[in-house]
C-alpha cells in the first residue's frame, strides 16, 4: 500500500433528502484492479448535480438511496496504479495528465448499448461515477484505467478547469452535434441557450462541424456577446428570432435546445424548417409537451442524447489542444461547492465552474500574489 492511500481527505457526498451535499471527512481510495487513483485538480459542476438534489425530481430516480461523493466532470494527474495496470495499460504513468470519462460501461458482446457503441448509456454493473458511484467532488477519485483520457497538452498549455469542463459540457453537445444528428457544413444550426452547454454548442457547430450558419438565442445579453465571440453568426433574444429568421431568409435545419423548458422547446418548434429536427439536450422540466399534427405537418423528428463517448472525448481534448474548441469556464474552491449550486439554481452563473480541492486553490491564489 502506498502512502497516498493512508491519508484521508474531504469529500462533498450526496446523501438522501439532502438539499446540498455534505462534506465528509472519508479515507483516501485505493485502487483496486485495474483501477488508478487520480488526484483531482478540477470538478465541474452542472445542472444534474443541482437536479439528483432535488428530492422527488425527475433526476433524483436516476441515483440510488445511498451515500456517494458527487461529481460527474473531472481531471487531474494519475497518483498511483493499481493492481494490472502497469502490464494491460502501459500508456498510462504515474504523473500523466488525464481527463475523467466517469463511465463504466460493462463492455460485454451481450449488452444491447455496449455491443452497439453506445457506451455512454450503459449502467447495467457499475453506473457513473458522480450519479452513483464515488466522484471527482474529493481530492481523489479511483476508477477504471479504462476510464481516464490522457490530455495531449500540459497542465500549464491546457488549465485542469478546461478539461473537466470538456468532460461534459463540451462532450454532451458534441454527441448530440455529430454523433447524434451528423451536423455537417451545408446545415443551419439555432442553439437555444446559451449556458455551460450552449455555448459549447455554438463552438462545436462552427469550429468542429463546419457549420454554415449558427444561431444563437438567449434571454441574456452577456450571452449572446458570447455566442457572437464563440463564432455564432446571428445572436438574438427569443422575441427576436423568427423575424431574423424572416429577414434574413434563414433555414434552420437543426435547432438544438439547450435549455429544455416549454418555452424554449416551443420555440425551436417555431423556428424549425419542414423535415427539420428537434434536439432536446436541456433538463430545466421533467416533462415537455407538443401538438402531434403540428410535428407531423413539419414531418419532424424529435431527438435527444444522453452524455457522449471515451472516444468522442478523445477527439474533444485533441480539438482543444489545437485550439479549435476554447471552452469558458470559472474556477472556485471546492468548499464553496453548496454556493456554485445555489448561484447556478438562480441563474448566476456566467460560464461552467469548475471546483478546485481547496488546498490547490490556496497555492493557485498564493502563486498569482
Amino acid at each position: 500500500m502506498s502512502s497516498v492511500t493512508t491519508r484521508t481527505m474531504t469529500a462533498y457526498r450526496f446523501v438522501p433528502s439532502k438539499h446540498n451535499p455534505v462534506p465528509e471527512i472519508i479515507p483516501v481510495p485505493i485502487p483496486t484492479e485495474g483501477q488508478v487513483l487520480v488526484r483531482v485538480l478540477a470538478a465541474g459542476v452542472c445542472h444534474s448535480d443541482v437536479g439528483i438534489l432535488i428530492p422527488g425530481g425527475a433526476l433524483s430516480h436516476f441515483v440510488p438511496p445511498t451515500i456517494f461523493t458527487l461529481g460527474h466532470e473531472g481531471a487531474g494527474i494519475i497518483a498511483e496504479l493499481g493492481p494490472s495496470v502497469a502490464s494491460t495499460f502501459p500508456q498510462l504513468k504515474i504523473g500523466d495528465y488525464v481527463a475523467i470519462w466517469s463511465g463504466n460501461p460493462c463492455q460485454k458482446p451481450t449488452c444491447i448499448a455496449c455491443s452497439r457503441g453506445y457506451t455512454n448509456l450503459c449502467t447495467i454493473e457499475h453506473g457513473i461515477h458522480g450519479l452513483r458511484h464515488d466522484g471527482s467532488w474529493a481530492e481523489y477519485i479511483a476508477l477504471r484505467a479504462s476510464s481516464v483520457v490522457p490530455v495531449p497538452g500540459t497542465l500549464d498549455g491546457i488549465a485542469p478547469a478546461i478539461i473537466s469542463a470538456a468532460t461534459d459540457a463540451v462532450l454532451t453537445p458534441y454527441h448530440a452535434m455529430k454523433t447524434s444528428c451528423r451536423v455537417q457544413a451545408e446545415h443551419t444550426v439555432l442553439c437555444m441557450g446559451i449556458g455551460g452547454l450552449g455555448l459549447n454548442g455554438v463552438d462545436i457547430a462552427k469550429k468542429c462541424l463546419g457549420a454554415r450558419c449558427v444561431i444563437a438565442c438567449d434571454t441574456r445579453s452577456v450571452a449572446l456577446h458570447d455566442a457572437l465571440a464563440a463564432g455564432a453568426d446571428y445572436a438574438v433574444p427569443p422575441e427576436q428570432l423568427l423575424s431574423l429568421i424572416e429577414e434574413e431568409r434563414l433555414v434552420v435545419d437543426f435547432a438544438f435546445d439547450f435549455v429544455g423548458i416549454q418555452a424554449t422547446f416551443d420555440a425551436c418548434f417555431a423556428a424549425i424548417r419542414p423535415g427539420g429536427t428537434i434536439h432536446v439536450l436541456g433538463l430545466l422540466a421533467d416533462t415537455l409537451a407538443y401538438t402531434a399534427l403540428t410535428a407531423m405537418r413539419k414531418d419532424l423528428t424529435l431527438k435527444s442524447s444522453f452524455w457522449g463517448t471515451r472516444d468522442e472525448l478523445a477527439e474533444i481534448l485533441q480539438a482543444i489542444s489545437d485550439g479549435l474548441l476554447k471552452p469558458k469556464v470559472d474556477s472556485r474552491p471546492m468548499s464553496q461547492c453548496i454556493q456554485v449550486l445555489d448561484d447556478m439554481r438562480e441563474g448566476r452563473l456566467q460560464a461552467r465552474v469548475a471546483l478546485v480541492p481547496d488546498a490547490i486553490a490556496v497555492r493557485i491564489a498564493s502563486y498569482k500574489l
